[in-house]
């Protein structure tokens, strides 16, 4: 009897970090997630968890702030793509100000940040 519940009971991702509750479709539309093209990463002096990482949009840059420092060297980030919230509201930081957030996954093996396939550029609306 033991074993059997132990066979049914969920595992995984989502048995740690549910599903958070159910949003509007016109609250997801409000967020703007764009292409972006890492154009430069840098170590954040005093910081053990930031990279500062320079993002182009196509036309315009950004700077963000990003707790990937664990799973990344800047210099394995340059050039490659992501995906960022270009809407979100500057944040201080007492690093700087950072204008917007790049996504990632992460469990306890590490953090993943999310990259488009080939053919994708920066500034390109994720519909």
């Amino acid at each position: 009897m033991e074993e059997q519940k132990l066979k049914d009971s969920p595992r995984g991702p989502l048995t740690d970090d549910p599903i958070a509750p159910e949003i509007a479709f016109d609250d997801f539309a409000r967020v703007d997630l764009r292409i972006a093209r890492i154009a430069k990463a840098d170590y954040v002096e005093g910081a053990d968890k930031l990279l500062k990482l320079t993002l182009d949009l196509g036309g315009e840059t950004r700077t963000v702030f990003a707790g990937i420092r664990s799973a990344y060297a800047p210099e394995a980030l340059e050039g490659h793509l992501t995906v960022m919230v270009a809407n979100l509201a500057p944040r201080k930081m007492r690093f700087g100000i950072s204008e917007g957030m790049v996504l990632a996954a992460g469990n306890d093996q590490g953090i993943y940040l999310l990259e488009p396939h080939t053919g994708a550029e920066p500034g390109q609306r994720i519909k």
